[in-house]
């Protein structure tokens, strides 16, 4: 699985947003992602065809955490990815 395109990001009032670069490819999603740090460097590796433990393993090597809340936290952003269809799976 990875992004179905690239996604630039930025900070806006001490938020960090995404926001696709092309829209023409991303079908229906027609909008602005907030997020933290953690999701951020989710979507830096879902910008690869990679797996889910292949993206547990790499946070876990950037964070403190347990496998448990590590892969929950990973499924919580790929859930709300696969929402509004921004992985190809």
């Amino acid at each position: 699985m990875k992004l179905k395109y690239e996604l630039t990001t930025m900070e806006i009032d001490g938020e960090l947003m995404a926001v696709p670069l092309d829209n023409s490819t991303s079908g229906s999603f027609n909008g602005i992602l907030k997020m933290n740090e953690t999701t951020l460097d989710i979507l830096k590796l879902l910008k690869e065809d990679t797996t889910i433990d292949k993206v547990v393993s790499s946070m876990l090597d950037i964070y403190d955490s347990n496998v448990e809340e590590m892969t929950n936290c990973v499924m919580k952003v790929i859930n709300i990815l696969k929402a509004n269809k921004l992985l190809e799976e």
